[in-house]
């Protein structure tokens, strides 16, 4: 990657995570015209989700190498077409009882992640850069404090399962530096995680949709039903806007049909 876009992806405080799809992504254009190599995967029959890193990574390369200013690209870069990402977004009580039975067998420290990915609602780039001294306790209260997304200061109280799941954790493995050290002493990546739950996803058809990012959505969706506030919860999953965090009160398809058979039988 050339010096100028490694600046920039450094400066936009990005995730590593995020600059390394960034870096992936930009590596499949291989001296093709970056704008129409865009304009080609810009379709109806690929996934938001999917378009909308390409379109950022293009964005991204652009102004870096190319010097091209916010204001040029909004008028020039094509708009964000595909399919909107499927309803089923959370996992229900079944599909979250059917998930901890999958991950019994996954090895350390990727069963830890998975265990606390919906007790904490952490994005995995978060939780996998999680250092050891990030365990902390304020007001009497044991917390994760961590630099997240756009280096944003974060604050994520430890509920009494998440505590349990940490404390066998550090007593089994007794980290020094990095809470989930992978190889080489590095912090472990969340590609090795995503590896295990796209493995779970392809052996078991209740949870094809499964991924790091829909146990975000489980506990965000647990967290509402338990009567979380909208704005604790926007604290919680480190949402810069109330907005984003209101994408997670779409109900499931499950308590819809529940809330419309109840009102038949009480009709």
């Amino acid at each position: 990657m050339a010096d100028a876009l490694q600046q920039r992806l450094t400066q936009q405080q990005l995730l590593p995570s995020t600059r390394e799809q960034y870096r992936s992504i930009l590596g499949r254009i291989e001296g093709e015209d970056a704008l129409q190599w865009l304009k080609k995967r810009l379709h109806a029959r690929t996934p938001i989700g999917t378009v909308l890193p390409y379109r950022a990574a293009v964005k991204h390369y652009l102004m870096a190498e190319q010097g091209y200013s916010e204001e040029e690209l909004r008028l020039l870069l094509p708009k964000a077409k595909g399919r909107p990402t499927a309803f089923r977004h959370a996992l229900d009580p079944e599909g979250l009882a059917l998930y901890h039975n999958a991950i019994d067998e996954i090895p350390e420290p990727c069963h830890t992640i998975l265990d606390l990915l919906p007790k904490t609602g952490l994005r995995i780039g978060e939780i996998c850069a999680l250092r050891v001294d990030d365990i902390q306790v304020i007001q009497g209260v044991r917390v994760l404090a961590f630099r997240g997304k756009r280096d944003k200061a974060r604050t994520v109280p430890l509920t009494r399962s998440a505590e349990a799941t940490l404390d066998r954790y550090l007593r089994s493995q007794n980290p020094t530096k990095w809470l989930f050290c992978g190889r080489l002493g590095a912090p472990i990546t969340p590609h090795a995680v995503r590896k295990h739950t796209r493995a779970i996803a392809a052996r078991q058809p209740e949870l094809e949709s499964l991924s790091p990012h829909v146990m975000r959505h489980t506990f965000a969706t647990l967290a509402l039903a338990r009567g979380v506030d909208l704005a604790t919860l926007q604290s919680l999953l480190g949402h810069e806007s109330i907005e984003t965090t209101s994408r997670y009160l779409h109900p499931s398809i499950k308590t819809m049909s529940a809330a419309l058979q109840n009102a038949e039988d009480e009709g």
